[in-house]
């Protein structure tokens, strides 16, 4: 997406990809209206490994990635990783900064915690029970705030969701385990990238205290609160989202970065 010569913006997408992968055309079109600022900049989605073998870690899923950045990109990128995503982000930025530019990381964490454990298996089981559209359901609940998450779940009983392909659930279970078993918390100093944090203040799914301490324990780190927020505040707050990032991309690409 986006300008084909321009700086590169890498979208690491979350659990979200392990039903819905970018390969899948309706997932694609679901990603051309993530509200990243693309304008300017040459904008990819990365999509974790289909079939989803061996035991997965964040950091297994982070080198898969910098693969793929080396074979597509002649420079670094800024990551934007949100939830799961931001925790393979971390993980390639300490395991190759030469890849990595900045980060922006939204509703994430440097370490799962039993919160975190708990919500994934709530879901891994109504996944796996067959209840796609309880999964849905709980997912909204738990990711959106107000009158954004009412409109939400209308949408959900006006077009149920179609049950995934078996193969799908597999890789659902598979990012689970990796997003479950995530920690980073030793290889913070690693990550010398600067990085954007948000998070949501009524965040569910990630305690928002999570997402401060892996603020502070970053060297280059800026945090934003989005007040009133749950999870899916990129989406909720879209406009407001893009204006930061573009902010920080701009910021970086003024300070040198994309120059070839």
């Amino acid at each position: 997406m986006g300008a084909a010569a321009g700086p590169p913006v890498v979208v690491v997408p979350g659990l979200s990809d392990g039903l819905a992968p970018v390969t899948e055309p309706a997932a694609r079109r679901l990603f051309r209206h993530v509200p990243v600022p693309m304008t300017g900049y040459r904008g990819l989605v990365l999509s974790h490994r289909l079939p989803a073998t061996g035991a997965l870690t964040t950091r297994v899923l982070a080198t898969d990635a910098a693969a793929a950045l080396d074979a597509l990109l002649d420079r670094p990128a800024v990551l934007v990783g949100h939830s799961m995503g931001g925790m393979v982000a971390l993980h390639l930025a300490a395991d190759r900064p030469d890849l990595v530019a900045g980060l922006v990381l939204s509703a994430t964490t440097a370490a799962a915690d039993d919160r975190l454990r708990g919500v994934l298996r709530r879901w891994e089981e109504l996944v796996v029970g067959g209840d796609h559209q309880g999964f849905a359901r709980d997912a909204i609940e738990m990711s959106f705030t107000g009158s954004a998450r009412d409109q939400q779940l209308d949408l959900l009983a006006a077009a149920p969701p179609d049950p995934p392909r078996p193969e799908l659930v597999a890789r659902h279970r598979a990012l689970s385990q990796a997003c479950a078993t995530h920690d980073a918390r030793g290889r913070l100093d690693a990550v010398v990238a600067p990085a954007l944090v948000l998070l949501g203040d009524r965040d569910r799914v990630v305690a928002p205290a999570a997402t401060v301490a892996l603020a502070d324990g970053l060297s280059a780190a800026r945090l934003e609160r989005y007040s009133g927020m749950g999870h899916a505040f990129p989406e909720q707050a879209s406009q407001r989202f893009n204006r930061s990032v573009r902010r920080f991309l701009d910021r970086l690409h003024r300070l040198g970065w994309g120059v070839r």
